[in-house]
């Protein structure tokens, strides 16, 4: 063997020695690695383990606080649901005594917001101011077959709900007994009273039931004349335009108008210069609705468009006071119409000949059809939209809807039917 070659070996040797020491090396290196690896992971689950440790016990220190929670509301509806079946019961008691005339409005046993809640806790109030006349108590109870209602809370009133079915028990001793019944719920007090009636009432020797006629199209299907055999039935109605010998033909009944408590003096008014641009809209479902207030908002892009929702009805009349305009979906004649410009706003509808009479439909904000309002609505709302177009609208719907509604005119059509008065008898 030559010198070379066993140099060359000697040099694979060498180089093979070096190669085993480096992965010695590594393989030392790579265990420590490793080592520091598991230790982190370690320490991780570790700490994974903690957090877990301390998310269950969030989660149970949460699931207990709304177990205490629960307990706290539960408690507290048990104690307010006390506090009005106690409340309730006095007032029974002290309506109970000694009372020989009552008078009984029924009223919904639901947080309703609607004018028609309204209405009846107007005619409540005004009829309670007429003791003298009609020499009898008056009281305020839900419609049969409702939930138990306390007190409405979503407009300022101090008029307490009671059981009619609880009232009628105290009062043992009734000669006379009035029932006013809201037109929608005719055939569930007829329900009620063909029960109730044989035991509550049969000692009554003198009973009234009137029907308040605050809507024309809720009283299809209701059974007035099935009233009939539980005492004497009348009808009071809420609008002019149905306030006719045609409406007393067809419920069968005396009929007598009697409108609304409402008019211009229950509100405060605002000109054209302290309005805003706002259009405030009524909560009504419409299938037409999406697609009006759509157009109106392209073609009046700086108008602010505010569908009423949820608001307490003293917040909705200080908003009324703002809003230049507004569009009612509903009936036509309803509050979203008449209350805005008892504030001095420019109201718009389309003419339905059950609500309005026919002087409205002369309004220029008054449209023939619902095809006609998207017509012309929103070009009419910048046409109006300066002091002296504005404030010539806004009168002649003002003096129309003043001509019709006051506060006085109301209270004597009430004084009327106490007396036995009857627009049509």
């Amino acid at each position: 063997m030559s010198i070379a070659t066993k140099f060359r070996r000697l040099v694979n040797l060498y180089k093979l020695a070096w190669a085993s020491d480096r992965l010695d090396a590594l393989e030392t290196e790579r265990n420590l690695v490793r080592g520091e690896l598991d230790a982190a992971n370690a320490r991780v689950g570790t700490a994974v383990a903690e957090l877990q440790s301390q998310v269950d016990q969030a989660r149970g220190e949460t699931g207990r606080i709304e177990s205490q929670l629960k307990i706290v509301t539960r408690r507290h509806e048990e104690l307010t649901l006390r506090h009005e079946d106690l409340t309730r019961t006095v007032l029974t008691r002290a309506i109970a005594l000694s009372t020989k005339r009552l008078i009984v409005f029924l009223t919904p046993g639901y947080e309703w917001r609607s004018g028609g809640v309204l209405s009846i806790a107007a005619i409540y109030q005004e009829s309670a101011a007429l003791r003298d006349l009609h020499r009898a108590r008056v009281v305020l109870c839900t419609v049969p077959g409702d939930p138990p209602l306390l007190k409405y809370t979503w407009f300022e009133n101090r008029n307490y709900i009671l059981d009619l079915e609880s009232v009628l028990k105290r009062c043992r001793h009734l000669d006379y007994l009035l029932l006013h019944i809201p037109e929608y719920a005719v055939n569930q007090v007829l329900d009620w009273l063909t029960s109730a009636s044989p035991t509550l009432m049969q000692d009554i020797q003198d009973v009234q039931l009137n029907v308040m006629l605050q809507n024309i199209d809720q009283i299809q299907g209701q059974n007035i004349r099935g009233l009939m055999r539980f005492g004497r039935v009348t009808c009071t109605t809420a609008h002019e335009a149905y306030s006719n010998s045609a409406t007393r033909e067809a419920v069968g009944v005396s009929l007598h108008k009697l409108l609304n408590c409402n008019g211009p003096e229950l509100y405060s008014l605002s000109g054209y210069q302290d309005k805003e641009p706002l259009l405030i809209v009524s909560h009504d479902e419409h299938p037409l609705k999406e697609q009006v207030l759509r157009q109106i908002a392209q073609v009046c892009p700086e108008l602010r468009i505010q569908v009423i929702q949820d608001l307490h009805y003293e917040d909705y009349k200080k908003l009324i006071r703002r809003a230049k305009w507004s569009l009612t979906f509903g009936e036509g004649l309803d509050s979203y119409f008449a209350e805005p410009v008892w504030s001095g706003g420019v109201s718009f509808a389309v003419f339905n000949d059950r609500f309005f009479t026919p002087a409205f439909a002369k309004l220029e904000t008054v449209y023939a059809s619902w095809e006609v309002l998207m017509d012309r609505m929103a070009d009419d709302l910048r046409r109006l939209d300066e002091p002296v177009a504005y404030h010539r609208c806004w009168q002649q719907a003002y003096d129309l809807l003043s001509d019709i509604y006051s506060p006085e005119r109301f209270r004597e059509n009430l004084r009327m039917f106490y007396r036995g008065e009857y627009t049509f008898p």
